[in-house]
């Protein structure tokens, strides 16, 4: 039988299991299932997208659809993407007054 929970649901936790700190430089950077992430490719999407959020950063997402025996794409519609690109977009500096 369920418990009650007399003080309402507990605090969500603010920890995620990934800090990308390191690869918020405006660069792209490819994280691929199975060596950087255990999840489902959506799941991590998620997560990258909620960190971001968080940080106030904006992104840039591309999924790599799995490819068949013969090298043509799988759509992402019937199989998981194996990895996702990612960018954080920094904001670039401005450019220096021209010299007079």
């Amino acid at each position: 039988m369920p418990e009650l929970l007399n003080e309402g649901l507990p605090e969500r936790s603010a920890r995620s299991k990934f800090d990308f700190t390191k690869w918020a430089d405006g660069q792209a950077w490819k994280f691929v299932r199975g060596e950087d992430y255990t999840s489902s490719t959506e799941t991590f999407r998620y997560n990258v997208k909620r960190w971001a959020k968080a940080q106030g950063v904006e992104i840039e997402l591309r999924p790599y659809p799995q490819v068949d025996a013969d090298g043509n794409e799988v759509p992402l519609t019937k199989a998981d993407a194996v990895a996702l690109g990612v960018r954080f977009v920094v904001d670039a500096p401005a450019p220096a007054a021209a010299a007079r």
